[in-house]
Formats: structure tokens, C-alpha cells, sequence
């Protein structure tokens, strides 16, 4: 046989020999050297009958050597395996793994070739049998609702942030309620269940969810090991929970389909915000519209009304609970507790101490011996503290010239009356002097309400007394029962934007005129 024998004849080829031959009439010996075939080559293309030819080197009654039963079956095993762990689609056992795996078992002894084309035909037949059919089902109102949370962007206070928007779904109702919030923790989730229970005032009796970790610990076959929140959960509300199987979203369809609706139609775009609580405030008042004005897609009956059949069977409200995870830390130097990266600034008495903190979604509490040593608003954003001015004061105190270096006093934001204050002792007194004053005036301010501390600065202001023995004089002044020296006329036209406070008392300077002399009689 010749060498170029070997190479397939291709049936293009085989149509002009046959040509050739019965159409022009040249031999078989001409046609063997003018495509360089054997004689016996062409002489078995001519011979053979058309149909034959079609058929030539297929073998339909060839079994199967290396896709057997038992390695079918095998892969069928890690692909099931993959399905059941929820891999990741990047992390999927690939072909070339399959066939290493296997050859190492003995089960397989073909080419990683035939491997490819075995767990192509496999996945191909699994995507097919993928197409499930549902069953329509029908809810009782007001039994069941559906929650999950999706990513969303929003710009809160001029930064761009992705939070997490909860939503609360009535299955069959479309029905929805909506809340946006930094985290998905466990605060984040104990938060969002008082304010959708309260927003629908009442509980549902079940409440079906995912697999999220900050409520299942693990899942067992058809077990699933809730956390101890969720468990708290259950036995604060009351109500039973249902958790979906892995990888079957379309068990709970409501809210996956109502986490969708809610992130297109509230919050298209990157729509901006000055605070989280206003932003919660937009999302609540866009849900309870949409409920008043909105008909069911499918019988047309007003969302207003079918709320009001789902209310009736709807079990009562539960005490109102705060959600917070607790944590332990302990007071630094510098007066801080350190809580996700973020710095908390307490009272300088409990430097060195142990504490509780208590960690809200927009709060942070911070406990000392079971007492409320301070309050803060939560912080996210990178390099955001939380240093409260009046922590730092007693400190201040002791060290006056450090007051414009202090980083509570250069984050805290000062009316402006206290700024105009600080000049008029700035341009009549040395500077740390001045400072010492000033911040002796800033802790009148744990002693009086803030509309008397501010009425007692703007009058120190107006009589140019702006001395620490003057505010307080005034302050002192505010709280007496004399008949007042200054009438509403008075503060009308010299000083306008307190002519709509009126206060019983006496401005009367002339215990601090007597004050002032009898310290230059000292002097």
C-alpha cells in the first residue's frame, strides 16, 4: 500500500474518480496517478455500489469501549457532588480533573480527548433536565411573608457607597416593603424585621428565607442549623421560619422577583441622599404610595384592599425590641474603644476599663458595668471616628494649650455665637488664657439646657462680657424669678433674633460690674 493510501479518500474525491471514470472513461490506471492512489484504491471506488460508499468505515454495530455504564455513572457522581457543595460556576470540576480523577480509580482508560466529549454529552443532557416544571401555588394572606436582600449604590452624605436593600415580599399580593442599610449582619436583619412587621402592623405566622449565614450555621442534607439569632428571632416574633433548599431561589420567587422591583424602581440610577435615615425614609414612604395607588397585576383588586384581608390573619405585634450584637473592648489612652476599625471616644474616668459595647446598624453603645457611658452614631466610611467634644473637656482643661491640636475639637462643629466668643477672648487675652476660658464656658454646657446656654452666650455677646464670670452670671440670671430689666421691646431692637424668647428673669450686670471691682481692688 502506498504511504498517501493511509490518508483518508473524502468523498469530494471519491465523486470525481467515479466521474472520471464512467463519465470520461479513463482508466484505473490513469486515475491512480493523477490523484497518486493505488490501483486497488480506485479500483474499490468504482466497484462499490453509491450507497455503500456513503456508509464506508462507519461501524454501526461498534460498542462503546471506554463511555461505559460504570464511568458515566461516575461522573454523573462528581457532577451531582459539584451541584450539592453550590460551587462556584468558576470553580467547577473541569474535564481534564474528571479524567484524572477517574484513570487514578481504575474506572477509566480512554484518552482525556473521549473524557471531554463523555462530560459535554453529561452536562448537556443535565442543562436539558434542568427545565423544571413549577406547580402555581396559592398563599392564605397574611400567613407568609418572603425576605431577602440584594446590592444596591446609592451617594449618602456626597460619598458613593453599595449597601444592602432588604425586602420583604407578600407572596401572591405583590406586596412589598423595603430597607437600605450598610451591613448585612445580624443587627441589619433584626433591624429590618421590627420595621417591616410594624410597617404591616402585625407578624406572619411563617417567614421563608435563604441560606444566609447570618441565620443558617450549616445545612445537612434536609437539615438546616439555624444560629442562635435566628433562633431569637423565632422566639421574640413568634413565627415560624422556612428555609429554602440550595440553589432554589424559586422557592421563595416573591422576593427575588420584589428585591428586582424595588432596586429598578427606587432606586434607578445612583440617586442621592444626605443621611441613611432619610434615604430608609424615601424607600418607606415610595412603599406604603405604591401599596395606596397600586393594583394587582394579575385580578386588578387595589394592593390597598388585598393588605387589609392579608391584616385579618396576621398575628399580633411583639414588644418593640432593639437589635444589637454585643462585643467587649477595652478604653485606651486615648479614650477611645476601637469597634470595626472605627475609633469611640468615652469619658476620660474610664480610661484602662473593660466595656460592653452594643453595636446597632446606625448606633454604637458603650456600657460600663451595666451603665450607658456613651452614644455615638455607627461610622462606616474608611478613617471615620466618632470623638465626642465634652469627653475631651476634663482633659482640656488640665492642658488648655493643646485645645486647637485636640482632634475632637477640630471635628466638632461650633455654632457660630461660640466662634464669634472665642475671638472676643482671643483679641482680649492671651492665647492660652483665652483657651482656658472658653473651654470653661464649653463645660457650663453639662449643667443648662442648650436654648439657655445659647440665649446666656448671645447676651454675653451683646453686653461685650464674654468672660467665663459673665456667662455664668447670666446663666445664673436666667434662673431667678425678678422682674425682668428688659423688656420685649428692648430685645426687638437691639437684639431681634431673641425677641422670641422671652424669659422671666433679670439681666442685670451689676453683680458682675461688682465682681470686676472687687478684682481690681485686689489687684
Amino acid at each position: 500500500m502506498r504511504m498517501e493510501d493511509r490518508k483518508v479518500v473524502r468523498m469530494d474525491e471519491t465523486n470525481k474518480i467515479r466521474k472520471l471514470y464512467f463519465s470520461d472513461g479513463i482508466t484505473r490506471n490513469e486515475i491512480a496517478k493523477k490523484f497518486n492512489r493505488s490501483w486497488n484504491t480506485i479500483d474499490n471506488i468504482i466497484k462499490l455500489p453509491r450507497e455503500q460508499l456513503v456508509i464506508r468505515g462507519k461501524r454501526p454495530g461498534r460498542k462503546k469501549t471506554v463511555a461505559t455504564a460504570d464511568v458515566i455513572m461516575a461522573v454523573e457522581g462528581i457532577l451531582n457532588k459539584q451541584d450539592l457543595l453550590h460551587v462556584k460556576k468558576k470553580q467547577r470540576y473541569t474535564a481534564a480533573f474528571i479524567f484524572k480523577e477517574l484513570g487514578r480509580q481504575g474506572i477509566y482508560s480512554g484518552t482525556e480527548r473521549s473524557m471531554r466529549a463523555i462530560v459535554k454529552e453529561i452536562r448537556k443532557r443535565r442543562k436539558t433536565d434542568n427545565q423544571q416544571s413549577f406547580l402555581p401555588l396559592s398563599f392564605v394572606p397574611g400567613s407568609s411573608i418572603q425576605i431577602d436582600h440584594g446590592e444596591a449604590d446609592c451617594v449618602i452624605g456626597g460619598h458613593r457607597v453599595t449597601g444592602y436593600l432588604f425586602v420583604g415580599s407578600l407572596p401572591g399580593l405583590a406586596i412589598r416593603y423595603c430597607q437600605m442599610y450598610p451591613i448585612k449582619s445580624q443587627e441589619a436583619w433584626g433591624e429590618f424585621h421590627e420595621r417591616v412587621f410594624r410597617f404591616f402592623n402585625g407578624v406572619f405566622s411563617t417567614v421563608t428565607y435563604d441560606n444566609d449565614t447570618v441565620l443558617i450555621k450549616e445545612v445537612l442534607g434536609d437539615e438546616h442549623r439555624q444560629t442562635n439569632f435566628s433562633l431569637g428571632l423565632e422566639e421574640h416574633y413568634l413565627f415560624d421560619s422556612i428555609f429554602c433548599n440550595i440553589g432554589k431561589g424559586n422557592e421563595k420567587g416573591a422576593v427575588e422577583n420584589a428585591v428586582g422591583y424595588c432596586r429598578r424602581n427606587y432606586l434607578a440610577g445612583l440617586p442621592e441622599y444626605k443621611t441613611w435615615a432619610e434615604l430608609n425614609s424615601d424607600l418607606e414612604n415610595r412603599c406604603r404610595k405604591s401599596i395606596e395607588n397600586g393594583r394587582h397585576y394579575r385580578t386588578d383588586v387595589c394592593l390597598k384592599e388585598l393588605l387589609n384581608q392579608a391584616a385579618e390573619n396576621m398575628m399580633p405585634l411583639q414588644p418593640e425590641k432593639r437589635w444589637v450584637k454585643w462585643d467587649i473592648g477595652k478604653v485606651n489612652s486615648y479614650q477611645v474603644v476601637i469597634f470595626d476599625k472605627h475609633w469611640y471616644s468615652v469619658p476620660e474616668r474610664f480610661v484602662g476599663s473593660a466595656v460592653d459595647i452594643a453595636a446597632g446598624v446606625f448606633t454604637i453603645d458603650i456600657y460600663h458595668d451595666n451603665q450607658l457611658i456613651a452614644s455615638h452614631s455607627r461610622k462606616y466610611l474608611k478613617g471615620e471616628d466618632s470623638l465626642h467634644l465634652d469627653h475631651y473637656l476634663d482633659q482640656l482643661f488640665r492642658k488648655p494649650g493643646a485645645l486647637w491640636d485636640c482632634a475632637a475639637v477640630l471635628k466638632h462643629s461650633f455654632e457660630s455665637d461660640l466662634i464669634s466668643l472665642w475671638n472676643r477672648l482671643y483679641s482680649r487675652m492671651e492665647k492660652r488664657q483665652a483657651n482656658l476660658e472658653f473651654i470653661q464656658i464649653l463645660l457650663l454646657r453639662r449643667k443648662y439646657s442648650r436654648d439657655d446656654y445659647i440665649t446666656a452666650i448671645r447676651l454675653a455677646l451683646a453686653y461685650g462680657a464674654v468672660e467665663y464670670a459673665a456667662v455664668v452670671n447670666i446663666l445664673h440670671q436666667l434662673k431667678t424669678d425678678a422682674s425682668p430689666s428688659y423688656n420685649k421691646s428692648w430685645f426687638e431692637k437691639h437684639h431681634p433674633e431673641l425677641a422670641g424668647n422671652m424669659f422671666n428673669c433679670v439681666f442685670d450686670l451689676s453683680v458682675y460690674a461688682d465682681l470686676v471691682k472687687e478684682v481690681e481692688n485686689v489687684k
